[in-house]
């Protein structure tokens, strides 16, 4: 499947995209237990009948409110591969803000944690979901995802993503030089909620071959053992803060399998970088993006901190002090609100970088 175009594309592009690989491919290695690409195929078939059965239909409107947890990729899958709108909400909102957001967009269909049978400390929960039918609406617009924005550069706005755009950021990844190959881990660190860990973890790691590995819990030590637990080439993927946890371990133990850490978010201050350098001899790379475009500018191996250069597929420019980034996805953000900046197909402001620290 050609990702170029801005055109949409139908719910099989869940298939020929994410869920393409042989079947005995390994793309979910969970703390419990290996789940095999059929398994996956397998559960995400599941998981539509049950939806269907709760009255989802092509066109409608889910909104997932669960933890990092088999369970959420699942149903995430199955409501693409339906045809439906999912919204994105992070387990962590409080019942106030969950219900002012399924009530803001029309939500049909709530899924959330019935019963939740991991430790709180777990990185990827394990947890069965339960349906909850709604007075709802279906999709006001094609967007196959509805998220939060997280805020860092102003209020939570709501935005849209068809998943055609998806497609094409996925498609980015694939030419961007120091990602993850076929055959290696990713060690998954950030919220499948936000756009880093969604595109950048999960649906590159489907479509490009690549072992999804969450650690048993969100430590220094327990990241370190989740890089030792297999013999393939391994890449850290989170935040700053992430970068202070593998910090905290004293005297970390040597690992070839360890390639690089790769980090998104705010910048990460010099002495931390030379820290963590020193500390494990792999290059710290940086990645810089918004939830309305995905990943805009990156520096994998770490040679022009702070500087970043634009990622494959995106044309920016500067102007003013200001960087615009050339996008092609159509109206990015889904819902009319006071605090959202609407995004026409064309040249769009990127707040929250200087145009210094982009290099052509």
């Amino acid at each position: 499947m050609k990702a170029e175009s801005t055109s949409d594309v139908g719910p099989e592009w869940v298939d020929d995209v994410l869920l393409a690989g042989p079947d005995k491919t390994v793309p979910l290695q969970l703390p419990t237990e290996p789940i095999a690409l059929s398994t996956l195929r397998q559960l995400v078939a599941e998981r539509r009948e049950t939806l269907t059965a709760a009255g989802l239909r092509q066109g409608g409107c889910v909104a997932l409110r669960l933890p990092p947890s088999l369970a959420y990729v699942v149903n995430l899958l199955a409501v693409w591969r339906i045809g439906a709108q999912a919204v994105l909400l992070d387990h962590r909102l409080t019942q106030y803000e969950v219900d002012q957001a399924v009530q803001r967009l029309g939500v049909q269909l709530v899924v959330q944690a019935d019963r939740t049978l991991s430790s709180p400390l777990s990185v990827f929960a394990d947890v069965t979901e339960a349906i909850l039918t709604r007075e709802g609406e279906p999709a006001r617009t094609p967007h196959a995802v509805l998220q939060l924005s997280s805020g860092s550069t102003g209020p939570s706005k709501v935005i849209g993503r068809t998943a055609a755009d998806l497609v094409a950021e996925i498609q980015r990844y694939t030419q961007i030089d120091g990602v993850p190959l076929g055959g290696e881990r990713i060690i998954l660190l950030p919220s499948m909620v936000h756009v880093l860990g969604l595109v950048g973890g999960l649906l590159y790691g489907l479509h490009a071959g690549v072992e999804l590995v969450p650690p048993r819990r969100l430590t220094g030590d327990s990241i370190l053992e989740a890089v030792a637990s297999g013999q393939t080439p391994a890449t850290v993927l989170g935040v700053p803060f992430h970068i202070g946890l593998l910090a905290s371990v004293v005297d970390p133990p040597k690992l070839p399998q360890l390639k690089r850490m790769t980090t998104g978010g705010e910048l990460v201050p010099a002495a931390v970088a030379n820290t963590f350098a020193d500390k494990y001899g792999v290059p710290l790379g940086n990645m810089w993006g918004m939830t309305e475009v995905g990943v805009i500018a990156t520096d994998l191996f770490g040679e022009h901190r702070p500087s970043l250069r634009p990622a494959p597929g995106l044309e920016v420019r500067e102007q003013d002090g200001e960087l615009l980034v050339l996008h092609g996805a159509g109206d990015v953000v889904a819902v009319e609100d006071p605090h959202a900046t609407r995004s026409p197909v064309g040249w769009k402001w990127a707040p929250i970088c200087s145009a210094t620290h982009v290099s052509e």
